[in-house]
């Protein structure tokens, strides 16, 4: 039965058989001896060990107990119908060679005994099929790349089935959206690992540019080492080749057990491929689920070619900068914030040699930076703080767009905020609000002189007002806007001290005691709009049994907006007292800012009232229809008039009170005082609002 005495048996070298039109001979011949060592449908694997399956398992160096199952047997066990289908596709695929096995296969189905020729076939790869299981995956590569897995007592991967699809032997998936779970999309699995040689990313196969041919990964790699270093095709496959062999021991052993029959069966077949038992397959270290990932195929910075953004056998791409997001414009006067790392709204400064000293050239933000600092390397604000927008006319042209100041690069890079954190020092004022109130770019610091504190004037006893009252030398008297004196005012993203200072002094005054005592409102106060003393900073909310709108505990302060302005309900008309926009002639709770001119309290020219803010005209920015006429239509993108003077990110919903103005209606009644009459009721929204002009006619 073995003619040529190779240890295989003639019918089984005659039944898979095949014409070899490179080498122009047939491989298993049973006339020819050795020829077991050929790989005949070049799937990393020889015909031999193919053959060999039935009676052992692979000889891949990994480590698997003795009494460890052979695949044929788990394959069977785990899906005895598949495993019946996989044989009769083997059988029925050979042109009429296997009519002995067929008839035996029968017996086999009909008794359950399987006869010799049979039984030798049973746990068999197919050396004809370079994917046995129809699993995506090569039958060498799972081969080479099985091991036991001790926890869930089975082969991580296995040719002979196609239930190993999810299995994920290194363990490198990354959670990408950062929800807790790694679901399906996230999952790095081994075919996946695989599918870096074929495909690259699969899911992005139909998402590419026009005109653009998509590459593997592996292609992928080769392009950038042969047109960032310099290398020739050969030597970027030499590359490619020695990054994957050298990362560590068992990938170098491993690659000497699959080129032992054949010096470039490595190359051959598995070239390309991500590395399934390592998590780190380039050597880059960027982890390989955190790589895929992210990985869009696209122009990339700063090569200025296309290139996976992230790939997981390219280590080059640890230098792109893919969402572009790095400090570009900075200059030799500019310093550079000290580098480090933030823990828990905790930060510590690094090394000296991490330090960055100023200078001309482009910070870029890379893929590395991105990885060591958690944040996302193709979305450009990770934490969603570059709200701010700017409106401006420069020659002529209006334009209304974020300014993106605060993109992950240049919070590390220029204001040493935490990219990841959209509160960096979690006082409950964001960092873009802190960033568009404090940043001082003349002196690059978060601080700036003022003249914008209130010096009260005590008019009568225990009457403090912040007014100017002055005698008009005829024995009559002038009631002028508050004195003004010089502060310096910091609002730091860094720091939450800054969030209880009252920098505009326009608090409100008790005077119920011996001595009337001033009562502050602070800079968060002035964020929300509140001047509940119980609730006058963050930790005093923290504190509370407040819930936000999916009934957890307020932590942040987009919860506790949300909570005061009613934004859970299904309609926060009525209770958003931060809405700018009108919505009916009987609504109240509406911006108003006006630069009344007057000089004198008592003294009213409302002809010559300037509306800086309305909320029953419409901005001439995105106005659909007629002139400012008309309440504006906020579903419809029209904007409220000069909006932008008090609403920051365009939402069109005030960001609070203006901390450096005591009266940021322009009412001559600061803003405590009004929020204060407003809640006399107990009801906020009814009354006076800090941020609505009220007409100080009396009769």
């Amino acid at each position: 039965p073995d003619t040529d005495d190779d240890g295989m048996l003639d019918g089984i070298e005659l039944l898979f058989t095949s014409w070899n039109e490179t080498n122009q001979e047939w491989t298993l011949n049973p006339l020819v001896s050795g020829d077991g060592n050929y790989d005949g449908d070049q799937d990393a694997v020889t015909d031999r060990e193919e053959l060999n399956l039935t009676n052992s398992n692979p000889m891949n160096g990994g480590l698997a107990p003795p009494d460890a199952p052979k695949m044929w047997e788990e394959a069977e066990s785990l899906d005895p119908n598949e495993a019946t289908s996989r044989i009769y596709r083997i059988l029925f695929g050979k042109e009429g060679r296997a009519s002995i096995a067929i008839a035996q296969y029968d017996q086999w189905q009909d008794t359950g005994y399987a006869p010799p020729l049979l039984s030798t076939l049973l746990g068999i790869t197919d050396p004809n099929d370079e994917d046995t299981d129809r699993d995506g995956m090569l039958d060498g590569y799972e081969y080479w790349f099985t091991e036991w897995d001790l926890d869930e007592n089975r082969w991580t991967m296995n040719p002979l089935t196609d239930t190993d699809i999810s299995a994920d032997s290194d363990n490198d998936s990354y959670d990408c959206d950062g929800d807790g779970v790694i679901d399906s999309e996230e999952l790095f699995t081994n075919l996946r690992e695989y599918e870096s040689r074929s495909y690259g990313k699969f899911s992005q196969i139909n998402n590419i540019d026009a005109g653009v041919t998509l590459r593997t990964f592996a292609q992928d790699s080769i392009d950038a080492l042969m047109q960032e270093q310099g290398m020739t095709a050969i030597e970027a496959q030499e590359k490619l080749y020695e990054d994957f062999r050298t990362k560590d021991v068992k990938s170098s052993e491993r690659v000497v057990r699959i080129n032992s029959a054949y010096s470039d069966n490595f190359n051959l077949s598995l070239l390309g491929i991500s590395d399934p038992t390592h998590p780190d397959s380039d050597g880059d270290g960027l982890s390989d689920g955190w790589e895929y990932c992210y990985a869009i195929y696209r122009n990339t910075q700063p090569v200025n070619a296309y290139r996976w953004t992230t790939n997981p056998v390219n280590s080059l791409d640890i230098n792109y900068d893919a969402d572009e997001d790095g400090w570009f414009d900075r200059t030799s006067s500019k310093p550079v914030a000290v580098q480090g790392d933030w823990d828990q709204r905790t930060f510590t400064s690094g090394p000296i040699e991490h330090q960055i000293s100023p200078g001309n050239s482009y910070l870029w933000f890379t893929n590395w930076m991105e990885h060591d600092n958690g944040t996302n390397p193709i979305l450009s604000d990770s934490d969603g703080d570059s709200r701010v927008k700017i409106f401006k006319t420069v020659d002529g042209v209006i334009t209304y767009e974020s300014d993106w100041n605060l993109t992950d690069g240049r919070e590390v890079f220029k204001y040493g905020t935490n990219p990841k954190d959209n509160d960096t020092d979690g006082d409950m004022l964001p960092d873009w609000y802190e960033y568009s109130k404090g940043w001082n770019e003349s002196n690059d610091n978060w601080s700036s002189f003022r003249q914008i504190k209130v010096i009260w004037q005590e008019i009568g006893q225990d009457n403090w007002k912040p007014l100017t009252v002055l005698s008009d030398g005829s024995g009559g008297i002038s009631i002028q806007r508050a004195s003004l004196d010089w502060t310096w005012v910091t609002m730091d993203p860094t720091n939450p001290s800054d969030a209880t200072d009252d920098p505009d002094n326009d608090g409100g005054w008790d005077c119920g005691g011996a001595t009337c005592v001033y009562i502050r409102y602070n800079n968060f106060q002035e964020f929300f709009g509140i001047t509940n003393a119980s609730l006058s900073n963050a930790a005093l909310v923290r504190q509370t049994p407040l819930l936000d709108c999916n009934g957890s505990p307020i932590e942040e302060w987009w919860q506790f907006r949300e909570y005061l302005l009613g934004l859970c309900l299904q309609n926060p008309t009525n209770v958003n007292y931060m809405r700018m926009n009108k919505v009916n002639n009987t609504d109240l709770l509406y911006a108003h800012i006006v630069d009344d001119m007057d000089v004198d309290y008592l003294q009213q020219s409302p002809e010559d009232n300037v509306n800086l803010v309305w909320g029953q005209w419409t901005d001439p920015w995105n106005r659909t229809f007629g002139d400012e006429n008309h309440l504006p239509n906020i579903g419809n993108g029209e904007f409220v008039w000069g909006w932008y003077k008090l609403d920051i990110d365009g939402d069109q919903i005030a960001d609070g009170t203006d901390p450096f103005n005591y009266d940021t209606d322009g009412d001559w009644l600061n803003d405590y005082f009004e929020i204060e009459d407003d809640l006399l009721d107990g009801i906020r929204g009814n009354g006076g609002s800090p941020i609505r002009y009220d007409d100080r006619s009396t009769t």
